[in-house]
């Protein structure tokens, strides 16, 4: 059984913080629930500015990256700017190329095909700019382990400029290298993603220029992909996400207007999460089955028409995506459930010559939330295997697949999700030893079956007003978990039915006499609504704001819900 933990909060926290907002009490709870215990803490977490980021020059090294890239935009020097081929890295990328341009630079973009290059730096793009002239490249969340490219690079007298934003132990011999979280590195806040770095060396620039680069006009592209990388929701990334929303709301991009006609998404009223379901997935498609070159296009063109046909496509590789993604799960799940049926495995380890290695990574991280076991799923291809790892928040992926490197010809990741390559013939010997590894250093070896409550609530208290406060804590993600109510004692009435597929609609009403509707999505299964007419329960709850025929209500989405035994 699920255990339910009220967060321990001081009543006299509460009272003080309260008093001084002039807030409700429920209110401050949630502030003190995420570690705001001062007027000032909260004044800077509900209203997050751009002023509150932290000064680029902390960066070790970004004097100098702003120095070379003063130098090639006034020198006229042939710059690359080599992205990734996931959501952060293009629009990392396309807001360094875009702000370039626009500064009058001889500024290219490339980025790299999956099947083709590879992730990282690509050797061949290295070799073909040095017969056009290639003089500096700059890498957007990519490169801090790609020595040989950049060494390459430097023996032909290109310039690098390496900004990233994954784990990496020691400097490449980058001509400068911007990742916060390189041993060492002073700046302050570790948890930029690669659109947040790119955007940090474009700040760093418009001061060594002394220009105004307009910079917040790139908050959008900014907010996508530190949304696509499920970053932490703290510090830098809460003001980046937050004012890129507001940047993001006014569609002033033909590409990211496009997008949205092809996803269904509403002009208004969106949330962040709502962008991780339409935007995000669009903008990944592409790359997961093999060049995303065209998304950058997409993102910086001003050409409407282009940037419907260039979405066009982008939706087709979507519907392709999806198909594949929905295939390898069910093929996943399928050897999943036979091999539960006959051991108690420490890990899910899987492969298929069928499977492409650019949505591994989706099922992977699929197969391990059904089954709440680490998963690793690998695509096999000419005798190679491209893998791809998801925690179920059990053990640290990093730290697994090093244990298990002696198997791997690369590797890399953090504590959530990592990728590998392997010989095809290992595959059986990485298998049995990530397993063990898995055994040995989960944390606990049990699923963390707990859920904490911010605050008990009356029925009469879920409120739109309440709604609105909920959307200043906004955005929700790592970090800043979204809010969960627990509903004490509520009767369960016959109106309550199954609706959609599979959803239960309950009609409860409380010791008070007030009533409401809850919905719990996908619960028909778990809970028999016949049993539950008649009867008193309890119910965690997220709460949310609902439009329906242009009625607004505050929605009440089951988590959890226990009958009570009176």
């Amino acid at each position: 059984m699920v255990e339910w933990i009220v967060r321990d909060i001081d009543p006299a926290d509460v009272e003080r913080l309260s008093g001084e907002l002039l807030i409700s009490p429920i209110e401050a709870r949630l502030l003190l629930s995420r570690g705001i215990k001062t007027s000032e803490e909260a004044s800077r977490f509900l209203s997050p500015s751009i002023e509150y980021l932290h000064d680029p020059f902390l960066f070790n090294e970004m004097e100098n990256a702003t120095e070379i890239l003063h130098s090639g935009i006034t020198d006229r020097k042939r710059i690359l700017i080599h992205g990734d081929y996931d959501a952060d890295g293009i629009c990392g990328a396309s807001i360094l190329y875009e702000a370039l341009n626009r500064m009058g630079a001889d500024v290219h973009y490339f980025i790299p095909d999956r099947y083709r290059d590879g992730y990282g730096l690509s050797r061949r793009v290295a070799e073909r700019g040095l017969e056009v002239g290639l003089d500096i490249v700059v890498s957007v969340d990519c490169g801090s382990t790609d020595i040989e490219v950049i060494s390459f690079l430097a023996s032909n007298e290109v310039k690098t400029i390496i900004t990233d934003h994954h784990e990496v132990r020691e400097r490449p011999p980058a001509d400068s290298f911007i990742n916060p979280k390189l041993p060492g590195e002073r700046y302050p806040f570790k948890e930029l993603t690669g659109a947040g770095v790119a955007f940090k060396l474009l700040q760093g620039l418009e001061k060594k220029m002394g220009v105004n680069l307009s910079l917040e006009r790139y908050l959008d592209l900014v907010a996508i992909g530190t949304l696509g990388d499920y970053a932490a929701v703290v510090d830098e990334n809460r003001v980046l996400i937050s004012r890129g929303m507001e940047v993001l709301g006014a569609w002033r991009r033909p590409g990211l207007l496009a997008l949205r006609d092809n996803s269904g998404l509403k002009a208004d009223g969106f949330s962040p999460r709502r962008i991780c379901f339409t935007i995000v997935p669009r903008l990944n498609s592409p790359g997961r089955m093999g060049s995303a070159r065209d998304v950058v296009k997409l993102l910086v063109t001003d050409d409407s028409a282009e940037a419907h046909r260039i979405a066009a496509g982008i939706e087709d590789k979507n519907i392709h995506r999806k198909a594949q993604d929905n295939r390898v799960t069910e093929e996943a799940c399928y050897l999943a459930d036979i091999i539960l049926k006959r051991s108690e495995p420490n890990a899910l380890v899987f492969s298929s010559g069928s499977w492409s290695e650019g949505v591994v990574g989706i099922s992977a991280a699929r197969l391990a939330e059904k089954y709440n076991l680490p998963a690793a799923l690998i695509a096999v291809r000419d005798g190679m295997g491209k893998g791809s790892v998801r925690s179920a928040g059990k053990v640290n992926v990093k730290e697994a697949l090093e244990r298990c490197s002696d198997f791997l010809i690369d590797f890399g990741g953090h504590k959530e999700a990592g990728g590998f390559s392997i010989k095809e013939s290992d595959i059986p010997l990485f298998q049995r030893l990530f397993d063990e590894v898995v055994g040995e250093i989960s944390f606990g070896g049990v699923k963390d079956d707990r859920i904490f409550i911010d605050a008990e609530i009356r029925m009469a208290e879920s409120t739109l007003e309440l709604v609105s406060f909920l959307e200043k804590l906004m955005p929700f993600g790592p970090g800043n978990h979204e809010p969960v109510f627990l509903l004490n004692n509520l009767h369960v009435e016959p109106r309550s039915r199954i609706v959609g597929n599979g959803h239960l609609r309950l009609k409860v009403s409380d010791r008070s006499g007030s009533s409401s509707s809850m919905i719990g999505f996908s619960l028909a299964s778990s809970w028999d609504i016949n049993s539950l007419i008649g009867s008193s329960i309890d119910a965690l709850i997220h709460l949310r704001k609902n439009r329906y025929m242009g009625k607004t209500e505050p929605q009440l989405q089951i988590i959890d819900m226990r009958i009570r035994k009176e």
